[in-house]
């Protein structure tokens, strides 16, 4: 089962996903302030949540063959290089972001852009690291575990980053859900036009820190 650091790590990050503007409470409550309905909120953020676990559960599953073919150890460098190097694409590139046409969105469209976002800001890559730690200790690659202790240990593992996943996007999903629904019935859109804290660029720093850790870690 997965343990309770990991786990912790993943609801901070989901935390922080949902803080970020980008990842979609600021479209969900502009479809609330179009639809003059708190529960178009709701209904926004759950759709935006499923976009974005679908980008986590390919990363996850890409990680997964990898590390069934490959020594973890490389599979963690891969992930530490990685990171570093879409951190410092995005810190070069902050300012893009991707556009999607038109406010007049139904729920399939809402999953696509929020997987499309989630895979454009590599959120998936930020949870490399902290999955690859959920896989049970003492095994050179996935294979290793399978051969060694079985196919129970090796189930085992693909359902603690299921409940790693789940746990994340939860995080999100209710972070994301109480930002959205303050703004929308006390705070509004006009605090946009004060002040605005500039996330894409602490997202960008987080992904260049993640990577050097993961190959310091990944050395030692």
């Amino acid at each position: 089962m997965a343990s309770l650091g990991p786990l912790l790590g993943l609801a901070a990050l989901g935390a922080f996903h949902g803080v970020n503007p980008a990842m979609g409470w600021l479209f969900a409550v502009s479809l609330g302030l179009q639809r003059e309905s708190a529960r178009a909120i709701g209904s926004a953020v759950f759709f935006i949540s499923v976009g974005h676990l679908a980008s986590l559960a390919i990363v996850a599953v890409v990680l997964a063959v990898l590390g069934y073919i490959v020594p973890l150890f490389w599979v963690r460098i891969v992930a530490g290089i990685a990171l570093l190097l879409f951190g410092v694409y995005k810190l070069v590139l902050y300012y893009r972001h991707f556009r999607w046409v038109g406010m007049n969105v139904d729920g399939w469209d809402l999953v696509m852009w929020s997987f499309l976002m989630a895979t454009s800001h590599g959120a998936g890559l930020m949870l490399a690291p902290i999955i690859l730690n959920l896989e049970e200790k003492g095994a050179g690659s996935l294979a290793d575990l399978q051969h060694h202790s079985g196919q129970l240990a090796l189930e085992d593992t693909a359902l603690a980053w299921g409940i790693g996943l789940a746990v994340h996007t939860l995080a999100m999903l209710l972070v994301m859900l109480t930002i959205a629904t303050v703004v929308y019935k006390w705070v509004g859109l006009a605090f946009l036009r004060r002040g605005w804290l500039n996330v894409d660029l602490l997202w960008a720093g987080a992904l260049i820190l993640a990577g050097i850790v993961t190959l310091l870690l990944a050395t030692f």
